[in-house]
C-alpha cells in the first residue's frame, strides 16, 4: 500500500518524491486526502530535492498507488512526530526545463488497475518494500552488533581494570618485600654493631685487669 495516513491533524513524511514537485504541487495532490495544512518538499543545502516531503493536512487517505506525475512510481506517506521548520521548495524556484513539463504532463493521480502505471507502480510498491524490509534487517543487525560491540568493550574494560588492579597489589607486594628485607639488614647491622661494642669492651675490661 502505497499511500496510507490517518484521521486527525497529523504530519507525515513522503518518500520517492519524483524531482519535479513543489510545494504548491505536493499541496494540490494530497488536497484530496482533505484539508492540507501544510506541504513542504524536502531539500538539501544546495536546495536541491532530497526525494522526501513532509505533508501536515487531516483526513483519512485512500489506498492505492498515488502518482505525482507522469513519472508511474508511487509516493509513501508515513506518519512522524512533527513537521520540520524549513520552507521547502516553492513552484517559482522549480527549474522549467523540457523534462519538467514531459514530467508535469499528468496530474496527481491514483493509477487504474490493468494500465501501464498500475504494472509499475505495483513494482515499483514491491521494490520499496523490499528495500524497506531490508534496511530494516541492516538496521536490526547493526543495533545487534553495537549491542555486542559494547558487551565485549565492556568485559574487556572490566578484565582491563582488574589486572591493573593485580599490578598495582604485585607492586606494593614488592615494594613491601623489599622494604621488610630493607628493614632485616638494617637490623643486623645494628647487632653487629651492638657485638663489636661489646667485644670491644670486654677487651678493654681484660687490659685493664692486666695492668
Amino acid at each position: 500500500k502505497a499511500v496510507y495516513c490517518h484521521p486527525a491533524y497529523l504530519t507525515y513524511i513522503g518518500l520517492n518524491l519524483p524531482q519535479y514537485v513543489s510545494n504548491e504541487l505536493l499541496e494540490e495532490a494530497f488536497s484530496v486526502f482533505g484539508q492540507v495544512e501544510r506541504a513542504v518538499v524536502i531539500v538539501d543545502d544546495r536546495g536541491r530535492p532530497s526525494g522526501k516531503d513532509t505533508v501536515e493536512f487531516s483526513g483519512k487517505c485512500s489506498e492505492g498507488s498515488f502518482l505525482l506525475t507522469t513519472f508511474p512510481r508511487p509516493v509513501t506517506m508515513e506518519p512522524m512526530d512533527q513537521l520540520d521548520d524549513e520552507e521547502g521548495l516553492p513552484e517559482k524556484l522549480v527549474i522549467k526545463n523540457q523534462q519538467f513539463h514531459e514530467e508535469r504532463e499528468q496530474p496527481p493521480r491514483f493509477a487504474q488497475p490493468g494500465s501501464f502505471e498500475y504494472e509499475y507502480a505495483r513494482r515499483w510498491k514491491a521494490l520499496i518494500e523490499m528495500e524497506k524490509q531490508q534496511q530494516d534487517q541492516v538496521d536490526r543487525d547493526i543495533k545487534e552488533a553495537r549491542e555486542k560491540t559494547e558487551m565485549e568493550m565492556e568485559a574487556a574494560r572490566h578484565e582491563h581494570q582488574v589486572m591493573l588492579m593485580r599490578q598495582d597489589w604485585m607492586r606494593r607486594q614488592e615494594e613491601l618485600r623489599r622494604m621488610e628485607e630493607l628493614h632485616n639488614q638494617v637490623q643486623k647491622r645494628k647487632q653487629l654493631e651492638l657485638r663489636q661494642e661489646e667485644e670491644l669492651r670486654r677487651h678493654e675490661e681484660e687490659m685493664r685487669r692486666q695492668q
